[in-house]
């Protein structure tokens, strides 16, 4: 059942952030200050990566995306945000695709790598100390 529920959130998480990012945001208000959009992007992104991490590593999934799941879930996560960038270049009225959004979802996803590795390997030092 558990592995359902990675798979589920990757794929909710995923439909959530293709429904926001493709919304004409006419009448929405700026956020605070100038870069707290690029802020937000790093944040989604991060939580992109990590639950797709989880995802191919526990949920249902090949042999091959299990043993890989840091790249894949990191290389889907880069695709997935070029991706978004580009539909909202030519399906939204009022939105435009942004090279420095790109780079913030870059940024989120590696952000994300770099802490599950570290915790991947904080787990296995404390395995390999029992």
């Amino acid at each position: 059942m558990r592995k359902y529920l990675f798979s589920v959130a990757a794929i909710a998480w995923t439909v959530v952030i293709t429904g926001v990012s493709l919304m004409s945001l006419e009448g929405v208000p700026k956020l605070g200050f100038s870069f707290a959009d690029k802020i937000a992007h790093a944040l989604v992104y991060f939580i992109f990566t990590i639950v797709w991490f989880f995802a191919f590593y526990r949920g249902i999934t090949t042999t091959v995306l299990k043993n890989k799941a840091i790249i894949a879930s990191a290389v889907f996560a880069i695709i997935y945000g070029i991706c978004v960038e580009i539909m909202q270049e030519i399906l939204v009225a009022n939105r435009q695709g942004d090279w420095q959004d790109v780079l913030a979802n870059v940024t989120g996803t590696i952000l994300a790598v770099f802490l599950i590795k570290w915790f991947v390997a904080n787990n296995r030092k404390l395995k390999t100390q029992n």
